[in-house]
């Protein structure tokens, strides 16, 4: 989206392979993904193969086998800005889980290829370990965050800014999106890029929203597609959203617009 302040880069291949905890033999079962589905915060993280700005991740995990993972730059904590964007289509064999997606940097605009490991040891951890090779070395173990995802909490306006490289330097336009009761998202830029969209809640208890966005600048038509997040007092949502053909993803921070 060449608009938003964390451009778009060219994704490279990620991967999720099982890890940990194997299916096999003496009357074990096998997790399914509404053992794993919700939004996940690392409580530890340890490694650099989500570069070495990657400080934390937050992952959503649904039962329809879409994976997303935000990439931080900070402890949870500490409040992080988001850097980056994985998004995999996953599905279970025996303990673990395993897919293939892509993987959006948003500093850098290059990408590289990433694997990721997946498994749920415990009811309130997740364990997915990242890495380049068959080896992964990055390890983080995440526990769950509890979202509401109503159409009530995200109805109103929301703004954030957006920096894009001209050749020349950079130009800043401040863009409004506004989600009425029925999740409808409409608005524009001070650029005259106008969007239109759907965000709306999930139907299984996992506090995440779908979304879709269609964004038009000087009669260029790009779509959208993703989810969303809102922070604990409903003042601020995270976008997570990638191209229909996969080529470019990004990461949004709204601000809701408060009435004067």
């Amino acid at each position: 989206m060449k608009n938003v302040k964390t451009a778009c880069l060219i994704a490279a291949l990620a991967g999720l392979y099982g890890c940990g905890g194997g299916g096999g033999g003496g009357g074990s079962t096998s997790m399914n993904l509404e053992t794993a589905q919700g939004i996940w915060d690392s409580s530890s993280y340890s490694g650099t193969d989500l570069g070495a700005s990657t400080k934390a991740i937050r992952s959503v995990m649904l039962k329809d086998g879409n994976a997303w993972v935000f990439l931080l730059d900070n402890l949870i904590t500490n409040n992080p800005t988001p850097i980056g964007l994985v998004k995999a289509s996953v599905a279970v064999s025996g303990q673990s889980f395993s897919g293939t997606g892509k993987r959006y940097m948003l500093d850098t605009h290059t990408g590289s290829s990433v694997e990721v490991q997946g498994n749920v040891p415990a009811a309130q951890q997740l364990a997915l370990k990242f890495g380049a090779a068959a080896n992964p070395t990055t390890l983080a173990t995440l526990t769950p965050l509890n979202r509401a995802s109503t159409a009530a909490t995200i109805t109103g306006a929301w703004t954030f800014s957006s920096t894009t490289a001209t050749g020349v330097g950079t130009t800043t336009a401040t863009v409004t999106w506004n989600i009425d009761g029925a999740g409808t998202l409409s608005g524009g830029d001070t650029q005259g890029c106008t969007f239109q969209g759907q965000v709306l809640p999930r139907s299984e208890p996992a506090g995440v929203f779908n979304v879709t966005l269609t964004q038009t600048c000087a009669g260029t038509v790009s779509q959208y597609s993703g989810v969303a997040l809102q922070n604990s007092a409903s003042t601020s949502i995270t976008f997570g959203l990638v191209a229909t053909d996969q080529s470019t993803g990004t990461v949004v921070v709204a601000n809701k617009v408060t009435p004067t």
